[in-house]
């Protein structure tokens, strides 16, 4: 206990020792004091519980996303949990070294693994524990992120009156076209339950808006956020000699899984046509990192074969340290079909680097064409090829490039800029708890 903990402790015994009795911490306990003292009765407030609910914190866009916001998030005024409905995953660690409780079914761990036909039973006793899980904790703002988790436990949120719902569309809505139309139509119904549904790019905030019929005073922008602490600061040429890449080259790079959205047969067509149309370039190279996990490495590396180019590409896998690699690298690409607002881009941007994109969803939002990077159509490898030649044959517009974007990442896509966003939705929901 400190030193003001103990003054408090024995200046105002009546308020401490109810408080330690209830289960909170002497140091929680300390601070309603203090709020009690010099604010008022009225500001004698319990904090604002938040569950978050996903499938699991397995590493990818969102979950990584959560992990660099939610710790920052937290504070006195918030009480936050994740409800993980299908198993922990590779981040619930380090989300719990952060102070943040995760929860999981007993048992969920194995749901993965059983056979088709117990799938609905796993799904009933999922919804059950959620159930009591919601009246036992009993949250004040319940925050769906992702579409498995609200669409399968949202419906099962209504049964909990008292606390406000979000949802958080973090991509365009295409992938509701491989599920049958009643689905759409539960996402539709759901939304007008919803509080508020935050979108992370302006690109999704109005398809939810006039495609999906959300009403303008429900929604709310909330961008990715990075933490520049995380980045390399200095060149670092040691990936470079394990991939056997000259000093001298150009290297470009495109962080995304391997997913057929995500336009990989687009960029390595344009790398064919870059080795073909413009052989005077300097030397250059990509770096693929992502990973497979629906088997497209083989197909690409057939394709970067027949295209003559497989000398130039290194697919090296899923990685931990991104930021490693990107040390390396001079300049960034991504060329997505559909993208809501893209971790990778803005993650690049800070390392410094020009990044060339696909004009989709909050790409265009994230890279300032002509200024940050290049902005292309996509689905089109010529005009991805021409962009990138571009940058190569004007190495000193790509340096101004980089360096004015690792400026626009650091004034509009900070971690804490995000942070702030949820907060301040978290405390206009929760406000009767505030006074």
């Amino acid at each position: 206990m400190t030193n003001n903990a103990r003054l408090v402790k024995l200046c105002f015994p009546t308020v401490w020792f109810p408080l330690t009795q209830c289960g909170l911490p002497e140091c929680r306990s300390g601070y309603l004091v203090c709020r009690y003292v010099f604010f008022g009765i009225t500001h004698m407030a319990e904090p604002i519980k938040i569950t978050i609910v996903i499938r699991s914190l397995e590493r990818g866009g969102t979950e990584t996303h959560l992990l660099r916001t939610l710790p920052i998030v937290a504070s006195n005024d918030f009480l936050m949990s994740i409800f993980c409905f299908e198993r922990p995953g590779e981040l619930s660690e380090e989300m719990r070294r952060c102070g943040i409780k995760v929860v999981t079914p007993p048992v969920s761990g194995w749901f993965t693994h059983v056979p088709l036909m117990l799938k609905p039973f796993t799904t009933i006793w999922t919804c059950v524990f959620f159930f009591l899980h919601l009246f036992r904790r009993s949250p004040d703002v319940v925050h769906f992120f992702l579409p498995a988790s609200y669409l399968m436990l949202a419906p099962i949120s209504l049964l909990h009156v008292r606390s406000k719902k979000i949802m958080s569309r973090r991509s365009m809505n295409k992938y509701l076209e491989k599920y049958p139309k009643w689905v759409r139509k539960v996402e539709f119904f759901l939304h007008k339950k919803m509080s508020v549904v935050l979108a992370n790019s302006r690109a999704v905030l109005k398809q939810l808006e006039y495609m999906e019929n959300v009403p303008a005073e429900k929604l709310r922008l909330v961008y990715n956020g990075i933490d520049e602490t995380e980045n390399v600061s200095r060149r670092d040429f040691a990936v470079r000699a394990d991939l056997g890449i000259k000093l001298d080259a150009v290297v470009l790079a495109t962080v995304a899984n391997l997913l057929p959205y995500k336009g990989y047969q687009d960029l390595i067509e344009a790398c064919g046509f870059l080795s073909k149309s413009f052989p005077t370039l300097p030397d250059w190279q990509l770096i693929v990192i992502g990973n497979d996990s629906v088997g497209m490495k083989k197909e690409l590396e057939n394709l970067a074969v027949r295209l003559g180019v497989s000398q130039r590409l290194h697919f090296v896998g899923k990685r931990t340290d991104v930021n490693h690699y990107l040390a390396a690298v001079d300049i960034g690409v991504l060329v997505s079909h559909e993208e809501g607002f893209s971790n990778a881009v803005i993650e690049e941007m800070s390392a410094g680097l020009p990044m060339i994109v696909s004009d989709v969803g909050g790409n265009p939002e994230a890279v300032v064409h002509g200024e940050t990077g290049l902005v292309v159509p996509a689905k089109a490898p010529k005009e991805l090829a021409k962009a990138i030649a571009y940058l190569l044959q004007n190495p000193s517009v790509a340096k101004e490039m980089g360096l004015a974007g690792k400026k626009r990442v650091r004034e509009c896509f900070s971690i804490e800029q995000s942070a702030e966003g949820y907060r301040s939705v978290y405390r206009s929901l929760g406000h009767s708890k505030m006074m």
